[in-house]
């Protein structure tokens, strides 16, 4: 998105809780120290990560994705390298990070790396170096970092999934984007403003906003966006019909347990499985969640089948 359309996303957001948010994203701004940005998926880590960048008036932010290369393409993507470094290397490549001088390098998903590149990492995030392959001299970073994980970080930590000693670093400050089941006051004002973003006109009685508030929305903001989306492919109106499509996501049919008796956990996987029944495609459910195909993969195995 858009710098102003990042602020006009945020400034929809009145909930108190995601006030909080805000006013420790402006307070934070003014430092240069790293940030972590964690909770669930599709909450909005990527926007805060955005704020934090206009606030604090950084030239770029360079958005990189941790679960989107392949651990054995990772370092000659990000740290780049010379010429004749591997079979293939004719000509010398940069990498992404040179790129983010002056800048902000947001590690989006930093959860998903490999411990052998958290421990790269770790060295590297320390001593603001690195060596690009093939290289015998290091090149400075002179950029910010920001970091994002799911909210089950410390989990990992405690699991041995993630490194004790880079979670220390990356979370010297953090930041908790609470889901948006949380954010009540959130929802009506995120309908609305992606509405307006696809040109579609809201015409609810009490009785579909009702309902659009009592929905979970287990899939926090990025469920919002794609609920419009699916409306805007047909028609250019949201009506009370249209909510009634909400319940179409029920989890498990017939199953007696109420939504408050579940843990987050056994929704997300129950929800996870149901769009993969839908669509049948893993790839298309991870793109739908906004997550890597590796992510699915991890909560499918971590949590098992519905």
């Amino acid at each position: 998105m858009q710098n102003d359309t990042i602020l006009s996303l945020l400034s929809n957001l009145k909930d108190p809780l995601s006030e909080e948010v805000r006013a420790k994203a402006e307070k934070v701004s003014a430092y240069d120290t790293g940030v972590l940005l964690y909770g669930e998926t599709g909450t909005g880590k990527d926007f805060w990560a955005e704020y934090i960048h206009q606030q604090c008036g950084k030239e770029r932010l360079l958005n990189l994705n941790c679960g989107d290369v392949p651990e054995n393409l990772l370092e000659s993507e990000w740290f780049g390298y010379r010429k004749g470094a591997f079979t293939g290397a004719d000509k010398e490549y940069k990498g992404r990070w040179e790129s983010a001088a002056d800048g902000i390098i947001f590690l989006n998903q930093i959860d998903l790396l490999t411990i052998n590149m958290q421990s790269r990492l770790l060295r590297i995030i320390e001593r603001k170096k690195y060596f690009p392959l093939g290289s015998p001299y290091e090149v400075e970073i002179n950029a910010r970092f920001l970091f994002s994980a799911d909210d089950d970080i410390e989990e990992k930590v405690r699991s041995g999934k993630f490194r004790k000693d880079l979670y220390y670093r990356i979370s010297a400050f953090s930041i908790y984007i609470p889901p948006l089941r949380n954010r009540k006051k959130d929802i009506l004002p995120l309908v609305r403003f992606f509405a307006s973003k696809r040109g579609i006109k809201l015409k609810l009685t009490k009785t579909g906003e009702k309902r659009l508030l009592e929905h979970r929305w287990d899939g926090n903001i990025r469920e919002i966006e794609n609920f419009i989306n699916n409306i805007a492919i047909v028609k250019d109106t949201i009506e009370d019909s249209d909510t009634e499509k909400l319940s179409e996501v029920s989890f498990s049919p017939g199953n007696s347990l109420q939504y408050d008796e579940l843990s987050i956990r056994e929704l997300e996987i129950k929800y996870i499985n149901h769009l993969i029944r839908k669509y049948g495609n893993k790839s298309k459910v991870a793109g739908i969640l906004g997550i890597s195909r590796k992510s699915l993969y991890d909560r499918i195995e971590k949590y098992g089948k519905d």
